[in-house]
């Protein structure tokens, strides 16, 4: 698929998710969610809490938590989904802190609103329709650039690094959750459209990922991760998966998962 295929691909999908809200990786109940956000490091505090009913199960990590935010600093989500990181981003910003949400699917950028609202942060949250390899940001506006599982659906992963260090102040950091690979994925599955929206199809191996950012100018990079292959094979039976479950087979889909590991990853712009 070119760039173009894989942006309405991803748009699609996600819209999709927006509407009966449950995650890439097949998620369906609000327990499920929460299940899952436990798990990859949010506290009963941040899933109960005020951001309860913007989590959908989206994420593969907590970059409000790498982050490190502190009261009064603008932070820029790339690919902001229904607002969970939003949220909890506000909580710590404070009433003089700004968040800023990037995202390209009208539905989830409808939720988002609509959660910043009854949550109470209409005046300090915003959402933005754009592309994040193009964002709507001005340059060196923002402290921090955070996001969660979804550079590794951009078809343009270089741009979206460059885009993130000319947002940033100098001195500004960034905290990603993704998914990244040990070694590249056959080729046939990572065309399937399936593959994109359930966040596999796009990603990079670990080499391919950090040069990007080093590329792109951010230094002191540190990361640390975790298998992320439970979390994909426990939804075999998600429309989203179905095609290749069927396609290869569930025990070649279980090989590859093995390759496949959920990086959190932090550095700054000098």
């Amino acid at each position: 698929m070119d760039r173009d295929q894989v942006h309405e691909v991803v748009k699609s999908g996600y819209a999709e998710v927006a509407r009966r809200g449950s995650g890439c990786c097949g998620n369906t109940a609000t327990d499920a969610h929460a299940t899952t956000a436990a798990l990859i490091g949010y506290t009963e505090q941040d899933i109960k809490g005020a951001a309860a009913d913007a989590n959908l199960g989206l994420g593969c990590g907590n970059p409000t938590a790498l982050a490190g935010l502190k009261p009064g600093e603008t932070v820029l989500d790339l690919g902001s989904g229904a607002g969970f990181d939003a949220l909890l981003s506000a909580e710590q910003l404070g009433p003089e802190g700004r968040f800023i949400g990037v995202d390209m699917t009208p539905e989830m950028l409808a939720r988002a609103r609509t959660n910043a609202v009854n949550a109470g942060y209409a005046g300090t949250v915003e959402f933005r329709e754009g592309l994040i390899e193009n964002l709507p940001v001005a340059s060196e506006s923002v402290d921090v650039v955070i996001s969660n599982c979804v550079i590794n659906l951009s078809p343009d992963k270089p741009q979206v690094f460059r885009e993130a260090f000319r947002v940033l102040k100098p001195g500004g950091r960034i905290a990603v959750s993704d998914i990244v690979l040990t070694k590249p994925l056959p080729p046939e599955v990572a065309k399937m459209a399936a593959s994109w929206v359930a966040c596999l199809g796009g990603a990079s191996t670990e080499e391919e990922y950090l040069g990007y950012m080093r590329a792109a100018g951010f230094e002191n990079i540190d990361y640390t991760r975790k298998p992320a292959g439970p979390m994909l094979t426990s939804s075999l039976q998600d429309p989203m998966w179905k095609a290749a479950v069927n396609l290869f087979g569930e025990d070649r889909i279980q090989e590859l998962a093995a390759t496949v590991f959920s990086y959190s990853i932090t550095a700054e712009k000098r």
